[in-house]
């Protein structure tokens, strides 16, 4: 398993290999692997640990009880899973994680995380910076979906992903049908706001 490209992320920045290594690897059962379309974590099961993705892809998604989804985000290794709930007092799972590609993730259980923030201070302040940089992100998140209007949370997507190829695909992201999304970039279109060609695909 390569660990150089995780040594670039935060919270493991200024680790060294072996530091990352006896973090990653100390304990029991702690490599995971699952294959595409595998669920990692379930939308409000216990996060029993730090999920570390060290190959692959996944998705971030929420259900509600009617089965309707929206996906929150797609993250590609080397990365940090639900970081933020580790430590918190109701330690689930906000969404439900699923591989898109065949992943491999590290568990790093609290009581291994603790004790090697205690001997690697470069890992608590990074741990600490990645979660906050977390809760930007879901309050950027919260302002599309509470505040802007479709097609505007239409132009912002398009701000960071150019081509929409898969209508079905972008309508789960910003929680909508895809008739909707079909019918705003259609008035996007029309309106002079938006090249055919972005909303042209299904």
């Amino acid at each position: 398993m390569e660990l150089t490209p995780l040594l670039k992320i935060m919270p493991f920045r200024g680790m060294s290999e072996t530091e990352l290594a006896s973090l990653l690897f100390g304990g029991h059962g702690s490599v995971r692997r699952f294959a595409t379309g595998d669920f990692i974590a379930l939308q409000g099961s216990l996060c029993r640990g730090l999920y570390v993705l060290v190959s692959g892809r996944v998705r971030a998604a929420m259900v509600n009880a009617d089965g309707k989804e929206v996906t929150i985000d797609e993250i590609e290794a080397p990365a940090l899973l639900a970081s933020a709930f580790v430590f918190a007092t109701e330690n689930r799972f906000p969404v439900q994680i699923s591989a898109i590609k065949p992943c491999e993730v590290c568990v790093v259980g609290k009581d291994r995380l603790t004790e090697a923030m205690s001997r690697v201070p470069s890992l608590m302040s990074g741990f600490l910076t990645d979660i906050s940089d977390r809760s930007a992100f879901l309050g950027r998140k919260l302002n599309e979906f509470a505040l802007l209007d479709l097609k505007k949370r239409i132009l912002e997507y398009l701000k960071t992903n150019p081509v929409i190829r898969n209508q079905r695909e972008v309508a789960q992201r910003l929680g909508v049908t895809r008739p909707s999304l079909a019918r705003a970039l259609s008035e996007l279109a029309k309106e002079g706001r938006l090249p055919a060609s972005k909303g042209a695909s299904k």
